[in-house]
């Protein structure tokens, strides 16, 4: 019964430190990704993102960047970020909220985080515009209600 009884604290232990050692992994890469988007570093950001997301968020993210003027750039850093609560969704998802103070903002925002060989990566997919699909004119005037139509 001893035996039985030491096997389940074992376990228990065993099972608890893991979990903890996966949310500091999920912390560290939700914490270190976050603070270099923040920072416009776009390369140190990669060094903790999924493969989909430096082929399409940060390529477009590098793009971006280029067109701002850099004097908003050093008005809006350093960033400070805050990573408020992680959960961890199953064995290949997590999710982390974490709050971002710079000189010109103060928001708060959910990353979604996956495990990809043993590591925990920030995994951001573009987003999708919906667009009408039938542009006819009765969808046009049923689509602008509420806008005032402007003099030519």
């Amino acid at each position: 019964m001893k035996k039985i009884a030491l096997a389940i604290i074992a376990i228990t232990l065993f099972t608890c430190c893991g979990c903890k050692q996966e949310q500091k992994m999920v912390e560290k890469a939700a914490y270190e990704y976050s603070y270099a988007m923040a920072n416009y570093d776009v390369d140190g950001a990669a060094k903790y993102a999924t493969e989909e997301t430096k082929n399409t968020t940060l390529e477009t993210a590098k793009i971006l960047i280029q067109k701002v003027d850099s004097s908003y750039i050093k008005s809006d850093t350093p960033a400070k970020i805050y990573i408020v609560d992680t959960k961890i969704v199953n064995d290949t998802c997590a999710v982390a909220t974490y709050h971002k103070i710079t000189p010109l903002k103060d928001f708060s925002d959910t990353l979604e985080l996956r495990k990809r060989n043993g590591e925990w990566y920030a995994h951001v997919p573009p987003r999708t515009v919906n667009t009408p699909q039938d542009t006819s004119d009765s969808k046009k005037s049923q689509n602008t209600k509420g806008f005032q139509k402007i003099k030519d």
